[in-house]
């Protein structure tokens, strides 16, 4: 897990200086490539964690609360109609600026209920994700601000007479803070890797593609509320 800058003047950034990095990147494939580096290095695992867990996500940390499914209505959170798995965390945006509480969409990778897949790695699915607030006082808010502990609850639609699951698992990613001298830009960024092609890349002639690193997987246990 890598610690990075909050936009404060005394903490360091690290500058991307692309040409240089485009050159080093060129030699360290020639290299590893000629020992067989690349291909033969094993992936790391990301660190497993459980309820209760903190993870420092770069952007902002994030303690993960409670897993529960429940009637919608409270908090202002869905219709007393249906029901919904609500993760609950405690997220402190550690950047300079306001950012919205959907940008967790991004920070939380992939989420896995007793197994299965309910929401997509994959940035190009099409699948209706979840929805992301903030909450205070019972009302639901959009915005997470600089320095600021807000609640935020990442909530999915069950279907009618869909069961609870038993527990979910969050792949959890991590930002990196991003300085151009020579365009003059900076801003945060995902940290990827790259991963194998898939069918429907080699049909759309994509030569290259990459995905969002996992740092850390969250397992949380899935309690119920009834009305």
């Amino acid at each position: 897990m890598t610690s990075t800058p909050t936009g404060g003047g005394s903490r360091r950034r690290r500058p991307v200086l692309l040409p240089v990095l485009a050159v080093l990147a060129a030699a360290t494939v020639g290299v590893s490539t000629a020992f067989g580096g690349l291909e033969d290095a094993p992936d790391e695992k990301p660190d497993r964690f459980g309820k209760g867990a903190e993870v420092n996500q770069g952007r902002m940390t994030t303690l993960f609360e409670d897993a529960v499914v429940r009637p919608g209505g409270k908090d202002g959170l869905g219709i007393s109609d249906k029901r919904y798995l609500q993760i609950t965390m405690k997220v402190t945006n550690t950047s300079a600026e306001t950012i919205s509480a959907q940008t967790m969409d991004h920070a939380l990778v992939a989420v896995r209920a007793d197994g299965k897949v309910i929401k997509e790695a994959d940035p190009s699915s099409t699948t209706d994700g979840p929805r992301f607030v903030t909450i205070a006082d019972g009302q639901t808010y959009s915005q997470l601000h600089p320095g600021v502990p807000a609640t935020v609850v990442m909530a999915f639609e069950l279907r009618a007479g869909e069961p609870a699951p038993k527990n979910v698992q969050i792949d959890v990613g991590v930002f990196e803070w991003h300085e151009n001298f020579f365009q003059r830009t900076h801003y945060w960024q995902m940290t990827q890797k790259e991963v194998p092609l898939t069918a429907e890349d080699r049909k759309k002639g994509r030569t290259v593609r990459f995905a969002s690193t996992v740092a850390a997987q969250v397992d949380l246990p899935v309690r119920v509320e009834e009305v």
